[in-house]
Parts: C-alpha cells; structure tokens; sequence
C-alpha cells in the first residue's frame, strides 16, 4: 500500500486549475500488464481503456500477469476528494491517471468546465492509495480494500 496526500496551495493569491485531461496523480504500470495482455476494471465493472477512459470510479484497477505471478496495481479516490468519484485518464498503454478537472474533455460537453478555483490563502487537498497487490481484483478483493480506505476520515 501507498497512501500519497497532498495539497495546493494558494499562498502568493487565488489560483484556478484548468479543465484538461492531463495529470492530478497518475501512475504507468510495468509494460507486462499493458491491456492487452493486461487487463483494466473499475469499480463498476467497466473494462478496458473505451469502458474507463473519461468515467467516474471510486477506483481502477490493472492487472494481469508479470512473470510466473498475476498480480495489479489498483488506484483509489478517496470519497473526501474534490469532486470525487474522480475522472479516469486510463490507456491501454499503461497509464492510469485520476483526474477530477478534465470535465469538459471526458464528458465531451462544451457546456461542462472542469476548472476548480482555489481562493487565495486556501489549499486543495486530495488523498490516493496505491493498491499492489497478488491475483485478479476478486482474488485480491480491491473491493474491500477500497471501502476500508473510504472509511478512514
């Protein structure tokens, strides 16, 4: 497990966060559990990049084979998280990014902005876990790993 939190802050004045589908907290797995051969679900049980790529999850989850092993790499958004469930920015290439700006880009709506405005002397804080683990996502029950980690305040 791997529990990264951090925060922006706006120090020097306000600060706002544009609508794009790039960055937040991302991860790039080992080119074994690229999809294929690997594999992607989220929460829902959506698969692969077309299921994921732009949705809202409480997690997502790449896993397959490495060596003799199955094994994943699940990431979770905390449900405290700014706009949580978050955005997905998950390739078949092994990118696999949470990303609660990208609205516009992800939904495809003009209409939609992503943008997060940050009001001087505040912070934007956003808490992640990185969930290694042995066998297939039922196996491993990310599941329930997500929802102890919903849990913690």
């Amino acid at each position: 497990i791997i529990d990264a939190e951090f925060a922006i802050h706006a120090s020097q004045g306000p600060v706002t966060m544009g609508d794009t589908k790039e960055g937040t907290f991302a991860i790039r797995v080992v080119k074994a559990l690229d999809s294929p051969p690997g594999r992607m679900v989220n929460a829902s049980g959506a698969r692969g990049e077309k299921g994921i790529w732009g949705k809202r999850s409480e997690w997502v989850d790449y896993y397959g084979r490495v060596g003799d092993e199955e094994v994943g790499i699940a990431v979770f958004d905390h449900p405290h998280n700014p706009r949580a469930p978050t955005y997905w920015h998950a390739r078949a290439y092994g990118l696999l990014a949470a990303n609660p700006f990208g609205v516009r880009q992800f939904t495809g709506d003009r209409n939609q902005n992503g943008k997060y405005a940050i009001p001087a002397g505040e912070a934007l804080v956003f808490r992640y876990r990185v969930f290694i683990h042995h066998g297939d996502p039922l196996q491993a029950q990310v599941a329930e790993a997500y929802r102890q980690f919903a849990a913690q305040k």
